[in-house]
């Protein structure tokens, strides 16, 4: 099943070096242009590796880069002006994408799309769904899952304490 993702779950597990989870969870990820703008063009030419990681997935042909037609990317904005949310560009077209290669799993970590995403009947998943589903697969040991939250906390990934509590229950059941 493939999926599409907007910047931020691909940035955030190349900066943790397991990027590669993606791949286990999903055979294709496909991403618009403005999300390989965003996430490749411009990291390079700041010198993230995250953004090297993500250009070498691209090609190896796992992430796959599409041009979003306007009928699609419509339908995104008439959702978000009925919610009086405004999405970045990258999250508007991630959701087009999905809507329009028929998608239903949209990767995200922003609440704005996941709420847009969801009310245009896709799947939202961000990264600490990624992690357990990692975990439960035996792809990632719990140690790791751990690690990887703590490490995009400290990059500035940001987070209630509520949720850091959920995830950790959810990975210390059997």
């Amino acid at each position: 099943m493939a999926a599409s993702s907007d910047a931020g779950p691909l940035i955030w597990l190349g900066k943790c070096d397991i990027l590669h989870l993606l791949r286990k969870l999903y055979p294709e990820i496909v991403i618009p242009e403005a999300v390989y703008e965003e996430a490749v063009s411009r990291g390079l030419e700041k010198g993230f590796e995250d953004a090297q990681k993500i250009k070498k997935a691209q090609e190896e042909k796992w992430i796959r880069v599409y041009k979003t037609s306007k009928q699609f990317t419509d339908k995104v904005e008439s959702v978000e002006k009925r919610l009086d949310i405004e999405l970045g560009v990258g999250e508007r077209e991630a959701i087009a994408l999905a809507l329009e290669k028929e998608i239903i799993i949209f990767l995200t970590n922003d609440e704005d799309a996941y709420q847009v995403g969801t009310r245009l009947s896709l799947e939202p998943k961000g990264v600490l769904y990624m992690l357990l589903k990692g975990v439960k697969e035996g792809w990632l040991n719990k140690k790791q899952a751990k690690e990887s939250l703590g490490e995009m906390l400290e990059e500035g990934f940001w987070l209630s304490p509520t949720i850091i509590h959920k995830f950790h229950e959810a990975l210390a059941r059997p």
